[in-house]
């Protein structure tokens, strides 16, 4: 299975914008590049000799994603101040960026790890 890097250019563009979106569009972003990220992982399934706990921590670590980065658009009270709301809400981004990143290489290894055996 060969992974693009369609996947990871589309989810930068989709997370970093410099306008303030609002918290349902937020969450509806994060959903859907976990969704991603899970069907990609899918692609490990096709292959037989699949390490199942490293793709059961995987799964499960987007599952945290998932939930984590919602919670934290949730939970977010800085209404007040529009400058702290966008300092806020560009190091959400940042960090949501970076552990997708993190789970992509992850994702990527584990499949070049199948393909060296």
């Amino acid at each position: 299975m060969g992974l693009s890097n369609f996947f990871i250019i589309f989810a930068r563009s989709l997370i970093k914008t410099d306008y303030m979106a609002k918290r349902r569009d937020l969450k509806k972003d994060v959903d859907y590049l976990c969704d991603e990220l899970r069907l990609e992982s899918l692609g490990c399934l096709l292959q037989p000799e699949i390490n199942d706990a490293k793709y059961a921590e995987l799964l499960e670590r987007i599952d945290w994603l998932n939930t984590e980065f919602r919670s934290r658009i949730q939970s977010a009270s800085v209404k007040a101040d529009s400058r702290l709301a966008k300092q806020y809400y560009k190091q959400l981004r940042e960090d949501f960026n970076a552990e997708v990143e993190e789970i992509y290489a992850e994702l990527k290894s584990l499949i070049v790890e199948k393909s060296e055996n």
